[in-house]
């Protein structure tokens, strides 16, 4: 900063002598006076040396600019891959009792896996309760470090919520934590690729995220890149399906992974799906370790470290209860002869056996005779001992049901609403102390939820297994006597928290326009607006009947309090918010098919009004969010007739009606993957060539980006063919081979609608064009097809 000062004087000085020479000009050549040709030559190269120097400031500060531009994309990037707070959902995992995991990190497999010098991947089998995730927890805290040369990312899948089912979200949070610690391989590639301003509002595909891992993998500076991802099992399936795909690619192509260092080690329960997807690896003798964990010799290990955990405990006990020798070893055998123990099942019930010796030391006997045998026992004593079972019911309602983990204080809120609450003057008195309620909560749930960060979780994924009624066999819990085994069922469940969040949202505070800064909303605020629909949508339609003329109230575009909640769901979205938006584009958005039926019920209701921000009807809305029955309902139209009272009878929405950039609401439906709703739109005539803005055609996005079956849909069939079939499937079919496209290629050749021999404006196959990309990959389907 001094030297910008200091340079920008003297270039003021030198430009201050100039103007007084040209001043002095006359006055000098009046008296005869003359200036020396050295002073004028030692001046100007004063001023070349001035300006030379301006300029290279000027460099500088572009140099300047261009560095912040950069760190500012950086950071929105990062932003971007932060999906998920993994470091919670790791840490929601105990930590390992001492002596435990000694099986794993001493096995041979894990050490060869760990030691290798080339791309490995090592699969973790085990069943419920066997300490998979503390393991992992283990690995990644103890085991497994950082350092100059070693990278290690996680992340834990959870089936409990959204963000921890994604696949995408699962490899966001890989590559934020591998650019957060090695910044220098955020190359402009990849900042291009995951800029989300480059990109427009468009999400991360797993292409993307997956393309990019291995990019940066290969990078010599990159060093050993080790992925663990704990039970993969309860991704949602169709990431599964992409997961499992890419990883069998990357690992059979030998020649690759021994170019550079990236290891995957994966853990689930010993699923078939999961075993099925290794399967070819495994059968080629590929770089895959199978673990199963579940051997003689692994489970003869884990028993002992499992009896040894129960000592230590016993021990613990017997010190705090003042338990004679005869006591603690009668304690032990009675633990130890039971078979199939798991961490889990000694976990909770030597905690259910510490509770009934505080009770009555005295019976200890008869509390021990009374040991739950399996963890699903161990669950219904739980809950059985709770002090409040219909506030454990609804707790856990709410618990199984929300969309994220609930703070302390969203949870104070939620359990607290009812009918009665208008405002919240009225709920004040109702709410406990947060320290209160954490205390209340242990005492009607005991060990089955957890508090972690002030956030309520059940204890683990068995929980909520036991829990939720299956629909396979709804009445077996009740059959083996266990009173809370599928005790909840999901509408309930759904229905509960959608009370809540409705008669939050309808509180006299938010009858006039506010906006709230995140850290300035009201509690529970946030997550009633982001949330509310998606529960409803959740409801079979008599229990969606009961909450429509409160649904109505906060889909009313016209009310502040519409406004309101509104504006703090958009805020989540990252885009900007619609102006003009109408009563029933709210509902279409949301899905919300009740309130859709009473509009089209409405004489004055406009169909095919668009938005003021970009152009989109309300069936475009219910299209591109998937809502297919709202797209039914709008494409049907009212379900009355008016022409008796004078009025016109209500037109259907238009099915082709563009937004600002030409799209149709079956193009959104299309990006989607929503099959039933691009059959829907089908079936009313929907345009499957119809281009937008940029040239694409909601056939171009099936095929080349929408899910396979939609993709078919599209190019079966006379009635969906574009006007130019044969030009348009033969450019696509141009496009594809070009691109490298194989999946494509094979679907265009499975419609049996393709002339192979079509040539292009200079006379060439797509076969020749194949051969010329050098594209050796082409699936043996398609080339037997030609």
């Amino acid at each position: 900063m001094a030297e910008a000062f200091a340079l920008a004087a003297s270039v003021i000085g030198v430009a201050a002598f100039t103007l007084q020479l040209w001043k002095d000009a006359p006055e000098i050549a009046k008296n005869g006076s003359s200036i020396s040709t050295s002073d004028c030559v030692r001046q100007a190269a004063n001023l070349k040396a001035h300006s030379d120097r301006v300029k290279s400031l000027q460099d500088i500060e572009m140099d300047v600019g261009e560095a912040k531009g950069r760190e500012e994309r950086e950071r929105a990037v990062l932003k971007r891959l932060n999906a998920s707070p993994y470091r919670d959902r790791k840490d929601r995992n105990p930590c390992r009792v001492p002596g435990t995991c000694e099986w794993f990190v001493s096995h041979k497999l894990f050490r060869d896996w760990r030691d290798s010098k080339s791309s490995r991947m090592l699969w973790v089998s085990a069943d419920p309760g066997c300490g998979k995730s503390v393991l992992v927890r283990h690995l990644v805290e103890s085991v497994l470090h950082t350092s100059d040369s070693r990278t290690v990312c996680y992340f834990f899948f959870k089936d409990d919520f959204a963000d921890q089912r994604s696949v995408v979200g699962a490899l966001s949070c890989i590559l934020h934590q591998l650019f957060v610690r090695r910044r220098s391989l955020l190359s402009e590639a990849i900042l291009d690729r995951l800029d989300a301003k480059e990109r427009g509002a468009t999400n991360i595909s797993f292409a993307d995220l997956w393309q990019t891992l291995v990019e940066v993998a290969q990078v010599e500076s990159a060093g050993e890149i080790i992925c663990l991802l704990d039970a993969v099992d309860e991704c949602e399936g169709q990431g599964w399906s992409q997961l499992s795909q890419a990883l069998r690619l990357l690992y059979s192509q030998t020649d690759i992974t021994t170019g550079f260092n990236l290891k995957f080690l994966l853990t689930s329960r010993p699923y078939d799906r999961i075993r099925i997807s290794f399967r070819p690896l495994i059968l080629q003798s590929l770089p895959v370790i199978h673990l199963s964990g579940e051997s003689e010799v692994e489970i003869e290990k884990i028993t002992k470290e499992i009896d040894a955990v129960i000592r230590a405990r016993v021990r613990d006990i017997g010190e705090e209860r003042h338990l004679t020798q005869g006591q603690e070893i009668s304690l032990l055998k009675t633990l130890t002869c039971v078979p199939n123990r798991t961490y889990l099942w000694v976990y909770l019930t030597l905690d259910l056996v510490e509770k009934s010796i505080a009770t009555d030391k005295a019976r200890i006997q008869e509390a021990t005779a009374r040991l739950p045998r399996t963890v699903d026992e161990a669950y219904d004593k739980i809950l059985h001992k709770s002090s409040d079972t219909k506030a454990a019911k609804k707790l856990l309602h709410i618990i199984v049901a929300a969309a994220r983990p609930l703070t302390l204080a969203e949870m104070n809120v939620a359990l607290a609403l009812n009918q009665t609450h208008q405002s919240y003057d009225g709920l004040k008195p109702d709410l406990r102390r947060e320290d209160r309620l954490h205390h209340d909560i242990r005492g009607i749930c005991g060990l089955f939820v957890t508090i972690i960060d002030t956030k309520v979780y059940l204890l683990h994924q068995t929980a909520k297994e036991f829990l939720v009624r299956s629909s396979a066999n709804p009445l077996r819990g009740m059959r083996a006597g266990l009173k809370w085994k599928y005790s909840l069922q999901p509408q309930d469940s759904h229905h509960v928290l959608a009370k809540a969040c409705i008669q939050h949202l309808l509180f006299a505070e938010f009858e006039s326009f506010q906006s709230f800064e995140n850290a300035d909303a009201p509690i529970f605020l946030e997550y009633s607006a982001k949330y509310w629909a998606a529960h409803v949508r959740e409801l079979p339609s008599k229990l969606q009947d009961e909450l429509a003329e409160s649904m109505r109230k906060l889909c009313d575009a016209n009310s502040s309090r519409c406004l309101t909640w509104l504006t703090v769901y958009w805020e989540s979205t990252g885009s900007q918010f619609p102006q003009e938006f109408t009563t029933l584009m709210v509902a279409a958005y949301f899905g919300l098919k009740t309130v859709v039926k009473h509009l089209l019920r409405t004489p004055d209701i406009n169909l095919n009004s668009q938005d003021g921000t970009y152009g989109r009807s309300a069936l475009s809305w219910a299209a591109g969010n998937g809502h297919s029955t709202v797209v039914g309902l709008l494409t049907k139209g009212a379900s009355i007739d008016l022409r008796w009272l004078g009025v016109p009878l209500q037109s259907r929405a238009r099915v082709d009606l563009v937004d600002i950039k030409g799209r149709s609401p079956l193009t959104y439906a299309v990006w989607n993957g929503n099959l039933a709703a691009v059959r829907l739109l089908i079936k009313e005539g929907a345009r499957v060539d119809l281009k937008d803005g940029i040239g694409g055609t909601p056939l171009f996005y099936a095929v080349f980006s929408g899910p396979r079956n939609v993709a078919k849909l599209l190019l079966s069939g006379k009635k969906t063919q574009p006007s130019d079939e044969n030009g348009m499937v033969a450019r696509l079919l141009f496009s594809a081979v070009e691109k490298g496209d194989d999946a494509a290629v094979v679907l265009l050749l499975e419609t049996g609608k393709v002339n192979t021999q079509v040539k292009d404006g200079e006379g060439r196959t797509p076969l020749y064009w194949a051969t010329e990309k050098g594209n050796e990959n082409m699936p043996k389907k398609g080339m037997r097809t030609w």
